[in-house]
C-alpha cells in the first residue's frame, strides 16, 4: 500500500511539475515541485527507502527536463540523506525550522547538480548560475513549502500506516 501512495505522489509531483510549475513561474524562476515533495518527505515522515524514491524521482525529472540523464536522480539521491538527517535533529512539527532546512536543503540541491553539470562540461557558469537559479529557486520552494506540507499532513491523517 506504501509503494501505491508513493507512486502516486511521485507521478503527480512529475505531472504538476511539467504542467503547473510553468504557469507559476515569477522572474524566470519556476518552483521545483518534485524536490518540494521530496524534502518535505524527508524531513516529516521518515521513510526507510525515501532514498530510492527520491532517485527515481530525479530521474523522472531528468528524463522530463534538461535531458542529461541522472543529474537530478544523484542530487535528489543525496539531498534525501541530509533532509533524513534533518527531519530527525529539528524540533518535532516545527514549521520555521522546517522551512529554514528546506531552504537549506533546496540550496544544496541545487549547489550539487551545478558541480554535476560543471564535471561535465567546464564551461557551466557556476558562480553564475548559483545567483541567478539556485538561489531564487530555492527561495521560491521554501515559498511552496507550506502548501506541500499542508497537503501532505492531509494525506498522513487520511493514511493510517504513516507516522507523522
Amino acid at each position: 500500500m506504501k509503494i501505491l501512495l508513493y507512486l502516486t505522489i511521485g507521478i503527480s509531483s512529475v505531472w504538476l511539475q511539467l504542467t503547473v510549475a510553468p504557469l507559476l513561474e515569477v522572474w524566470g524562476t519556476k518552483p521545483n515541485l518534485v524536490l518540494g515533495a521530496v524534502l518535505v518527505m524527508g524531513i516529516f515522515w521518515m521513510e526507510p527507502w525515501l532514498f530510492i524514491y527520491a532517485a527515481l524521482a530525479g530521474l523522472a525529472l531528468d528524463v522530463f527536463s534538461h535531458g542529461i540523464l541522472g543529474i537530478y536522480g544523484l542530487s535528489f539521491f543525496c539531498v534525501s540523506f541530509l533532509a533524513r538527517m534533518t527531519g530527525a535533529s529539528i524540533y518535532e512539527n516545527s514549521m520555521l525550522f522546517a522551512l529554514l532546512g528546506i531552504f537549506g536543503l533546496s540550496l544544496g540541491e541545487g549547489m550539487i547538480s551545478l558541480t554535476l553539470l560543471n564535471i561535465l562540461d567546464s564551461s557551466v557558469p557556476w558562480w553564475f548560475w548559483l545567483f541567478t537559479q539556485v538561489i531564487p529557486n530555492a527561495v521560491y520552494n521554501t515559498l511552496v513549502a507550506p502548501v506541500l506540507f499542508i497537503g501532505f499532513t492531509g494525506i498522513a491523517k487520511k493514511v493510517k500506516f504513516l507516522e507523522l
